[in-house]
């Protein structure tokens, strides 16, 4: 069977079949999907069946894959894969982060050198809840005023992995996740990227902040700044900018966090209903 490649919506993203990514993806295949992602920034790959080794092989035809800093949510044995699940240990603590992703985000942004992408695979899916969201950040960008476009060239915003250091956000719930300890806050001090990135590939500009991890604007008055955020956050959110995604099981979603915003949507599953994926991240480069 041929590989195709069919979009998912007409904002962002593609379905591709005819590939069998447990097996050796070969040269033409994979350029066709390189192609694609370049594309379409998100890609989906149906009815799969990976272990952790597979999953990671593929991964890594993209890149270096990076480790997450919350080492205690890693898969046993494969660091390079982050687990989100609302599953408990044996000893009643959580497996990982339950309510993982709700704000819009990309991933990693808060480091210097944020994800170049993301290949989330779906082990187990809920009855109900658990939706993920992608925002098209190219279109965010292209569909500002002219005066908000000149107003941001330039500029840098503030980047933090602490959502207690963010005030667009509550506290987190601690029923979910963990509280971010003193060493982990070292590891992951506070970051200033480009609001308009330029894509190292494609060489359009996208539109870099999130709700999650942009705190501010580097060099601006707090106010102005935080008016200037809050226009910039509201504007993104926009329906015709979304795809919206029911998972199902054996999903292998892909999507380029240089021009994508992601959030999971609806409630935290709750148990006995489980939710569980796996995530792999590709190293990116400083943005510019």
């Amino acid at each position: 069977m041929a590989l195709s490649v069919k979009p998912l919506s007409d904002v962002l993203g593609a379905e591709v079949s005819g590939v069998d990514l447990s097996e050796s993806v070969d040269e033409g295949a994979f350029s066709e999907i390189l192609d694609a992602f370049h594309q379409y920034q998100l890609l989906r790959f149906p009815k799969q069946t990976l272990t952790p080794e597979q999953h990671i092989a593929f991964s890594r035809r993209f890149g270096d894959l990076e480790i997450h800093v919350c080492e205690q949510y890693l898969l046993p044995g494969h660091p390079e894969i982050l687990l989100l699940s609302n599953e408990l240990k044996q000893d009643g603590t959580r497996v990982s982060i339950a309510d993982g992703g709700s704000g819009w985000h990309s991933d990693l942004s808060y480091m210097e050198r944020p994800s170049l992408g993301s290949l989330l695979y779906a082990v187990q899916t809920p009855e109900k809840g658990g939706d993920t969201e992608w925002a098209n950040m190219y279109a965010a960008y292209e569909t500002l005023p002219d005066e908000t476009k000149k107003r941001i060239e330039g500029l840098k915003a503030i980047h933090q992995f602490d959502q207690r250091s963010n005030p667009r956000l509550p506290p987190p719930d601690l029923r979910y996740r963990d509280a971010h300890s003193d060493e982990l806050r070292a590891l992951t001090p506070d970051v200033q990227h480009p609001i308009v990135r330029t894509h190292p590939v494609t060489g359009r500009k996208v539109l870099f902040v999130s709700l999650r991890f942009t705190i501010g604007i580097a060099d601006m008055d707090d106010k102005e700044g935080a008016a200037l955020l809050d226009e910039l956050l509201a504007h993104q959110e926009n329906p015709e900018l979304i795809y919206h995604h029911q998972w199902k099981m054996g999903d292998l979603m892909m999507w380029d966090n240089r021009c994508t915003n992601h959030r999971a949507c609806g409630e935290v599953v709750q148990l006995p209903d489980v939710r569980r994926l796996h995530r792999a991240t590709v190293l990116g480069d400083v943005p510019y």
